[in-house]
């Protein structure tokens, strides 16, 4: 099953770039737009979760709560918030995260976030530091919200666990 997956995660992770490449040849600056147009962004993304060193599957929910950086100039590509994670199998995963996102290109997200995940094994809980990477390439359905697919990739010191699923972004 993880081999199943992480040819999944390859294959949208190409297409992403592949979209991504097309756009940027498209794309002049004054029509780059990234989070341009609403200062704030709540992001919702559910999926399926591949706990690859506990060999476990479950659903993952992911939120985000993301401030553009700036309108103009270099800091318009850029967006930093706060996201929390859920990993539900036999035993939940729960992580909390500072984020930092590029946005390359239109509705391409690439973002990064030093966080913590906790998980309760054998009635004690543990914490480790994480880092978690995502990408995310959404198609405008109205001025309302987003969608589109996202990967993402956990690592902490102990555990590592990808992700695959749909995001959701509402401006505000």
């Amino acid at each position: 099953m993880y081999k199943k997956i992480n040819i999944l995660i390859r294959v949208l992770a190409v297409v992403s770039i592949g979209i991504a490449g097309l756009s940027t040849a498209a794309l002049s600056e004054e029509d780059h737009h990234g989070h341009e147009g609403h200062e704030w962004e709540l992001g919702i993304s559910a999926g399926y979760a591949n706990l690859k060193t506990e060999d476990k599957e479950g659903v993952n929910l992911h939120l985000h709560l993301l401030r553009s950086l700036g309108d103009e100039g270099f800091m318009k590509y850029f967006s930093a918030g706060f996201g929390a994670e859920i990993i539900r199998t036999d035993e939940t995963h729960y992580g909390a995260m500072v984020t930092l996102a590029y946005h390359p290109v239109e509705d391409l997200t690439l973002a990064i976030s030093p966080g913590y995940e906790w998980e309760k094994h054998e009635g004690s809980w543990e914490s480790h530091f994480a880092m978690h990477y995502e990408a995310a390439y959404s198609f405008d359905v109205s001025e309302s919200f987003h969608i589109g697919p996202v990967i993402g990739y956990s690592k902490t010191s102990e555990a590592e666990h990808y992700t695959v699923g749909i995001h959701i972004g509402i401006p505000l």
